[in-house]
Order: structure tokens, then C-alpha cells, then sequence
């Protein structure tokens, strides 16, 4: 029998989290959430559930509690991330920058920490558009490289901050299997 790889879907109760979770389920894969509820609900978990007929398992853990991270790791054992989780409202980071640098920089690095020491090398970061900054052309093209110099906000450029950090630790390891996605 054919084993049914397990995804860990990090920020899986929000808007693109929870479609991917009915996706991934949909697709025969084994799902857990890590979501801290903070700009979403457990109830759309709980539709995505409803739709696919299938079950989920979920933890109310935060990316800044690496130990909380280490016993979903521990108990669950997932093979692969993708990670959804952070904070995303580009105004809203220009008020308040340290809370994004704090949750979207330093929780990455913890999730990263956890699943180094558990050995789970392969992660689909959610990254954005907003990476590309202020482009001179326009429609901006995969191939387009993204700056700093044109990053407009701090939301933009924790972003960038952890591509770049993603991009360093593939180097580091080949064992790292890593995709960056940018949406627009």
C-alpha cells in the first residue's frame, strides 16, 4: 500500500490556507494545521472538513512558540510544509513594523529551526508580488528581480528578508527542498 504523505499547512485556517487544505485533501494527501486564529477562524477548517468529507487535525500554536511547534512536530511527524502563516496587511505594517518583522521573520526562522531538528526539508513558502517593489515594467515577469530598493513597505520586505534566507539555506543543504511563491 502506497503511503499517504502528511502536509503540515501553516496559517491553514485563513483564506489561501484553507483552499489549499481542500485541495491537498481532495488530493488524497494526509493534512494538519498550524493556525494562531489571529486573522482567521476555525470554522472555515471546519467547512473545508464538511466539503471534502475528510478529517484534519488542528493545533492552536503560535510561529513564536518554537516549543509548542517541536510537540506538533513530535506527535505529528509531517514530511512537508507550506507555510502560510503571517501577518499580510501592507498598511497595517507600516504602523505597527516590528510586529511584522517579529511574527513574519522571526516565527519563519523558528518554524525553519523546528523542522531542521526534525528533519522536514521541504517547504513551499508563501512569499508576495510585493517583493518586486516599484518595477519599471510592467507586466513584471517571474524572471524580474526582486529588490529591496523598491520595496515600498515593511510587509513587502519581510518577504524578501526570508526569500533570502530560504534562498541561503538551500545553498547551505541540498537536502532543503524549498519553492518560493509570489502572488499577485
Amino acid at each position: 500500500k502506497e503511503k499517504i504523505m502528511k502536509i503540515l499547512v501553516t496559517g491553514g485556517a485563513g483564506y489561501i490556507g484553507s483552499h489549499t487544505c481542500l485541495e491537498l485533501l481532495n488530493a488524497g494527501y494526509e493534512v494538519v494545521v498550524l493556525d494562531n486564529l489571529y486573522n482567521s477562524c476555525e470554522e472555515s477548517l471546519k467547512r473545508v472538513e464538511k466539503l471534502t468529507g475528510k478529517k484534519m487535525r488542528f493545533y492552536e500554536v503560535d510561529l513564536l512558540d518554537e516549543a509548542g511547534m517541536e510537540v506538533l512536530f513530535e506527535k505529528e511527524k509531517p514530511e512537508a510544509v507550506i507555510h502560510f502563516a503571517g501577518l499580510k496587511a501592507v498598511g497595517e505594517s507600516c504602523k505597527i513594523p516590528l510586529k511584522y518583522f517579529t511574527n513574519n521573520v522571526s516565527g519563519t526562522i523558528n518554524l525553519l529551526n523546528v523542522m531542521e531538528k526534525f528533519n522536514v526539508k521541504k517547504l513551499v513558502f508563501s512569499s508576495s508580488a510585493t517583493v518586486y517593489g516599484a518595477q519599471k515594467e510592467m507586466p513584471i515577469s517571474e524572471e524580474a528581480e526582486a529588490s529591496s530598493l523598491g520595496i515600498q513597505n515593511p510587509y513587502g520586505r519581510t518577504k524578501l528578508i526570508l526569500e533570502d534566507v530560504l534562498k541561503d539555506l538551500g545553498k547551505s543543504d541540498d537536502a532543503w527542498d524549498i519553492a518560493l511563491l509570489r502572488y499577485f
